[in-house]
């Protein structure tokens, strides 16, 4: 059993250096094969003699490919468990910076000590850091044993390829024709059998930090033979690198639109269910819109955008878009729409208006010295949608809000993990997607400092008046509403208390304008009305207050919002 400390002092540079020399040998072995094949008894010789000399160098022959097999097979072993090794030297690393940075340290054993919190932590922080500090405990246990169960498994595979090899065990060439001798093809057996397996990730339902410490502990080897061969087990798992899972989820995407191509043609051959067809065309109509905004107009890759989730399950296919890079940006926003929002529909038009808060965000972090900002566009959930009358149950039941709410929550959790820097992290959500948005942050540790909902009928999946901005967990005095003139959701919907308190009304959240309104530095600002203009550059290029003051909260400029009357 490989135990924490044997991991910290692991070393794949010899195992990589004996590789060359297993190389050379096997290279000067299999150049026999052409000697082997012109070794024969001599024409005409028969009798018990010839016999015995046949059988003889048959069992050269059978003796030689099995050691080229052998070899071959410890050659690709080496290969894979130094190559494995710098993996978990990765997630090694990972675990000791993220621990150095927290205060706490890793014991041989695995054991995680607390050195206690900093000593200028102030008095009326000393309780949220506490709370923090514990869910930091977890994650550091997620990570080293998610290290420790990759070094097992590699230790594991070795073992078996080197327990083979002592063996004899490798292959049996006993039975192979020797007429037909080839000690490059006994070889090719070996490599096969010398090959380790990828470990296996956590269960679909384990914590973000524990796949975040899988991937870490994988070699970018590994990681990408994943990425080629298996983009489900990555493309949805919260915790992996943005950049790694839109590479997925670009190759789960072609693969699930030539699926669905195949099954609409059988479909349409065999004059199939109608219901069913249009299913397959709406999938097929969703993956072309996904296509669309993940390309330049000259159909060339966006190297901006990052498709961070791809779902064709469900009454409807769901997908996050990211516009920068989650994984490097200083600050990141999560953006959560509302009703009648679809992939194949208006998220398009979405992803665009978060490009546009991106760019703005990056406009005043320049006149700061600049700053890097990834905006993403979340559709994890299924809203409530006129078009579909059995969906705006959700609205009188809050389930899909719900469910949709304990989803966002590991979302933002999983960009958090993938980290080991900690990004300054914005939740937005309009209309519906602020109840969901809301929801998601009652649950700790999602890793978010500031939440603006726009066009909100409140942000709770419950009836009544009872909840306030202390139920967020985030920071006190971060949570931001923003209310358009003539917005019928943000002014009369929240009076039904269907959703909770008025967000317009509720003590702690600070009141964001959407009129007309000069700029801090002096420039015009639109007014926004209605439900549907929060987020929208206007038509001569400028930007609206609401977009100005939620771009600002991106940023981590709070002091350029303006306040609502």
């Amino acid at each position: 059993m490989v135990t924490w400390s044997d991991v910290t002092r692991w070393n794949p540079g010899p195992l990589a250096e004996a590789v060359g020399a297993i190389n050379t040998a096997y290279n000067k072995l299999v150049a026999c094969s052409d000697d082997l094949r012109d070794i024969n008894t001599p024409y005409g010789w028969h009798g018990e003699a010839a016999g015995a000399a046949a059988n003889k160098v048959n069992r050269v022959i059978d003796g030689l490919e099995e050691h080229a097999a052998e070899v071959a097979s410890l050659r690709r072993a080496a290969g894979d468990v130094s190559d494995a090794i710098a993996g978990v030297q990765n997630g090694v690393k990972e675990v000791d910076t993220l621990a150095r940075a927290q205060h706490f340290t890793i014991g041989g054993d695995g054991a995680i000590i607390d050195n206690g919190p900093p000593s200028d932590t102030p008095e009326n922080q000393k309780q949220a850091v506490a709370e923090e500090r514990k869910r930091t405990v977890v994650e550091l246990k997620d990570r080293v044993e998610e290290v420790i169960r990759q070094a097992n498994d590699i230790d594991d595979d070795f073992c078996a390829v080197l327990d083979r090899i002592l063996s004899g065990h490798t292959i049996d060439a006993t039975s192979n024709d020797n007429e037909n001798t080839s000690l490059a093809a006994a070889g090719n057996s070996g490599t096969a059998m010398g090959a380790l397996s990828v470990l296996a990730p956590p269960p679909v339902d384990a914590a973000p930090s524990m796949n975040a410490a899988w991937w870490a502990a994988l070699s970018p080897n590994q990681r990408a033979a994943l990425i080629k061969d298996h983009p489900e087990l990555v493309g949805n798992r919260d915790g992996v690198k943005a950049t790694d899972r839109s590479k997925a989820n670009l190759n789960l995407m072609d693969r699930e639109r030539a699926r669905f191509t195949a099954d609409l043609d059988q479909l349409k051959r065999e004059d199939g269910d109608s219901d069913e067809i249009a299913r397959v065309e709406q999938r097929l109509k969703a993956i072309e819109s996904i296509g669309g905004m993940m390309r330049n107009p000259d159909g060339t890759l966006n190297a901006n955008r990052q498709l961070m989730s791809l779902d064709l399950t469900g009454d409807h296919p769901k997908a996050a878009v990211a516009n920068g890079n989650v994984d490097t940006a200083q600050h990141v926003a999560v953006f959560t729409p509302g009703m009648n929002s679809t992939v194949d529909g208006n998220m398009h038009g979405y992803v665009d208006d978060m490009d546009g808060v991106q760019r703005t965000a990056e406009k005043m972090l320049a006149t700061q010295g600049g700053g890097s900002v990834a905006t993403v566009t979340w559709l994890g959930y299924e809203p409530s949608s006129f078009d579909d009358p059995l969906s705006l149950a959700g609205l009188v039941t809050g389930e899909n809000a719900s469910f949709g709410g304990e989803k966002l929550a590991h979302f933002d959790e999983g960009i958090n993990a993938s980290r080991t820097t900690d990004p300054h992290m914005t939740a937005l959500g309009h209309s519906q997607g602020s109840i969901v948005t809301g929801v998601s942050l009652t649950r700790a540790g999602t890793g978010v400092d500031d939440a603006v909902v726009f066009g909100s009928p409140g942000i709770a999946d419950h009836f009544g008046t009872d909840n306030t901005t202390a139920d967020l967990k985030i920071p006190q005095g971060h949570a931001y509403n923003i209310k358009a003139e003539g917005d019928p959701i943000a002014q009369w919907v929240p009076e039904t208390w269907r959703y909770g308190r008025a967000p317009y009304a509720m003590d702690g959240m600070n009141q964001l304008s959407a009129d007309s309104a000069t700029g801090p530095d002096g420039t015009p600002l639109a007014g926004s009305q209605g439900h549907s203009e929060y987020t929208k550059t206007m038509p001569d290029g400028s930007d609206s207050t609401s977009k100005h003051n939620i771009a600002a909260i991106v940023a981590g400029m709070p002091q350029l919002t303006v306040a609502a009357h």
